[in-house]
């Protein structure tokens, strides 16, 4: 079925409304917006269908404002075709390397937690916002994997550079509103901010092309450091071939992406699990029970403790569920037309993974709106069932980070657990588990205690 203007659609109620129109119309419904059809895609099996197995005409990116105005159409996130497939084997292949390379990534994401705690350990069990804390520690591991260096927290650069990257994230209904009514950049003045985050996005290129400059004149192809060095090695060897696609615009593209996909997802995360906690104290104190069974407490957890500690495990999948941090994933387009039960979805439609309806189906996940990690245990207190939590979406488009942003995840939690009880920073404004939708849905800003255990 067709519906009407998607402006009716708000960002912020958008969620409940294709769970409305999914029940109404079904796994498949579309909206005609201005000069866009969008189709919208839920349930599980249907998910399955359209992203793995019709796959190979649904894995594009669409033409649309944060394609062509923000990523150009280069990067990883913002290509299609065959740039799009090189390039993503290619980062794969070294973002495994460095696996992560000369110091192993743990070393790294458990040195960062050695500064989270010690930050946090500072507040002395005083209320505090951990936003700005967790979203730097998040963006040092990316910049040690990109760059080979962490910067100390009070940086001026790295924290320009991060305030212009979540200048960006804040004006997120900016692309929301620019790709269903492209033709609102061109209006004098800015009243939507367009052209307020297009230049956000130079001033961020810019950062992240100094910092290139700067790796360039230590390079040394025969001590690899980091994924921008593996990146200069091959535009080296590329030189003379007048095809090649490894040039510094692209570089810079996907550094980019890195940085905000690697960044804003992660942090949001480790977000909605401190409120889910302040909110159930009950399944913190059974998660510290459990760590201090396994591991006790003179020692950072490890990821080799990860399948000792199926309860940790089992609250962070609740999380990433009931947090749904990208709940409508990013836009995908078609390679071409495509006929599905019994109807075409056109080639220039753009498909909305909807996975929003697959955390809230209660025949996946009865009483869906309560926080309960138990459902991913089985009698014996295994995992279970956490397949179907498709938190980095699903078909060729997988998030690139998957790896690394699990690994974040379990070390940062079970540490922040292991050594602090987390508690309201104001008892009469427990913070509330309704986000906001934006580039990620993330919980409104909160204070909290963290009183040493």
């Amino acid at each position: 079925p067709f519906l009407g203007n998607l402006l009716s659609v708000n960002p912020e109620t958008v969620l409940d409304t294709f769970q409305e129109y999914r029940r109404k119309y079904g796994e498949v419904f579309s909206l005609i917006t201005g000069s866009k059809t969008l189709v919208v895609i839920s349930g599980y099996d249907t998910l399955r269908e359209i992203f793995i197995k019709h796959g190979d005409v649904t894995s594009e990116r669409p033409d649309i404002f944060i394609t062509r105005e923000v990523g150009k159409f280069k990067g990883v996130a913002t290509s299609s075709g065959a740039l799009w497939k090189e390039h993503r084997t290619f980062s794969l292949n070294t973002l495994r390397e460095f696996g992560f390379g000369k110091r192993s990534l743990e070393t790294r994401i458990i040195e960062e937690i050695e500064v989270f705690v010690q930050e946090i350990q500072s507040k002395k069990g005083e209320p505090f916002n951990i936003h700005s804390l967790i979203n730097v520690c998040i963006s040092n591991i990316m910049c040690s994997i990109t760059f080979g260096k962490r910067y100390d927290h009070d940086d001026k650069k790295f924290l320009s550079l991060l305030n212009s990257i979540n200048q960006n994230l804040s004006n997120e209904n900016v692309m929301f509103v620019a790709t269903v009514l492209p033709f609102i950049r061109y209006i004098p003045g800015d009243p939507f901010r367009i052209k307020k985050v297009l230049r956000n996005v130079d001033k961020v290129e810019n950062h992240l092309r100094q910092l290139v400059e700067e790796h360039e004149q230590i390079y040394d192809e025969n001590n690899l450091r980091d994924y921008v060095d593996v990146f200069l090695k091959k535009m080296k060897s590329e030189r003379n071939n007048p095809n090649t696609t490894f040039d510094e615009d692209q570089l810079l593209k996907i550094v980019g992406e890195l940085f905000v996909a690697g960044t804003e997802t992660t942090s949001t995360a480790i977000r909605w699990f401190c409120l889910f906690m302040i909110r159930h104290p009950e399944v913190q104190e059974k998660m510290r029970n459990e760590i201090n069974d396994v591991i006790g407490t003179s020692r950072f957890p490890s990821l080799e403790d990860k399948q000792n500690l199926p309860y940790c495990e089992a609250v962070i999948h609740e999380t990433l569920r009931i947090g749904t941090i990208a709940p409508l994933s990013v836009p995908h387009g078609l390679a071409s037309d495509l006929k599905f039960n019994g109807f075409t979805i056109p080639k220039d439609a753009l498909l909305i993974p909807n996975l929003y309806s697959v955390f809230f189906d209660e025949k996946i996940f009865p009483d869906p709106y309560d926080f309960k990690p138990e459902r991913f245990l089985d009698e014996k207190g295994n995992l279970k069932n956490t397949d179907k939590v498709l938190a980095f979406s699903l078909g060729r488009r997988v998030c690139l980070g998957e790896a690394l942003a699990r690994m974040e995840l379990f070390l940062f939690v079970t540490s922040l657990i292991q050594r602090f009880t987390l508690e309201a920073g104001d008892i009469k404004n427990i913070p509330s588990e309704k986000g906001t939708m934006g580039i990620t849905y993330a919980p409104k800003d909160f204070v909290l205690k963290a009183v040493p255990t």
